[in-house]
């Protein structure tokens, strides 16, 4: 080998050393450990699983997933852009697609007002159905949050559809959805993270959750996925590092801080 391919392998390796030196690393809890389960062992979609509240928001560019709080609204992220939108619940059938979903108009969508495609602050959108849902146990609302108290450390639930293996290159409708166990961190964590590769500021405004801080994995998933904690619903996915449905790092607003603004726009329309 040429002293110069030398030199640089040395350099190089000097590099690889200086930053497993000074990289944070933050090693997951058993509990947070075990929580992490392989994209491929989940069952395809089924309404048993299926949270009651989840709405699927079709667009001609690209589909988002929307969460139903009130009988004729929806909540989702403001950054989903939403041309020629349908919007399908599910069906009360044992198994399903969504394909057998039934559809729905938007009458009005309401972006909150300091929203700005710049940002990841304030990532709320409202979408008013054209009529109101008859509840059942197959399509119910989830719970806005009745504090603004942080709750970290504390066990949480995100849910979402995304696509298996086998359809990910396709343009075929999701068909896998997922319940996944997750951990809401603090936000100094997140900012540390090794695998972090989205350098946006976390404000009071969001949080972060995830089963691990050390892994980021692939897969295609829908955007705007919501997280439950103690069965309220405290977050809308705004973005995330690697794949949130298995566990990875997502960036949420915080539901809590945008009650009053929700109830306003539900109230006055």
């Amino acid at each position: 080998m040429e002293t110069a391919d030398m030199n640089h392998l040395c350099l190089l390796f000097s590099f690889l050393m200086v930053t497993a030196i000074t990289t944070v690393i933050i090693t997951p809890t058993p509990a947070q450990a075990k929580l992490v389960q392989p994209f491929d062992q989940f069952d395809p979609m089924n309404i048993q699983t299926s949270p009651p509240f989840l709405i699927f928001l079709n667009s001609e560019y690209e589909p988002c997933v929307g969460t139903l709080i009130h009988k004729q609204w929806v909540l989702t992220a403001a950054h989903c852009f939403l041309p020629f939108l349908e919007i399908d619940i599910v069906a009360s059938k044992e198994d399903i697609s969504l394909n057998e979903m039934g559809s729905l108009r938007p009458m009005l969508t309401v972006q909150h007002p300091n929203f700005t495609r710049d940002s990841a602050e304030h990532d709320l959108m409202l979408i008013k159905l054209d009529h109101s849902l008859k509840l059942s146990d197959q399509v119910n609302l989830a719970v806005l949050p009745n504090t603004t108290d942080d709750r970290r450390g504390d066990a949480c639930t995100v849910s979402g559809w995304g696509w298996s293996w086998k359809n990910s290159n396709s343009d075929a409708d999701p068909d896998i959805q997922i319940n996944q166990n997750v951990f809401w961190f603090s936000d100094e964590y997140c900012q540390e993270s090794s695998v972090r590769q989205i350098p946006v500021k976390i404000t009071e405004n969001m949080f972060c959750a995830g089963s691990s801080l050390e892994s980021i994995h692939t897969c295609k998933e829908m955007a705007a996925s919501p997280i439950l904690c103690q069965n309220q619903l405290q977050g809308i996915l705004s973005w995330s590092d690697g794949c949130i449905l298995r566990g990875d790092v997502g960036y949420y607003t915080k539901v809590s801080h945008y009650t009053d603004w929700i109830l306003k726009v539900i109230r006055t329309n």
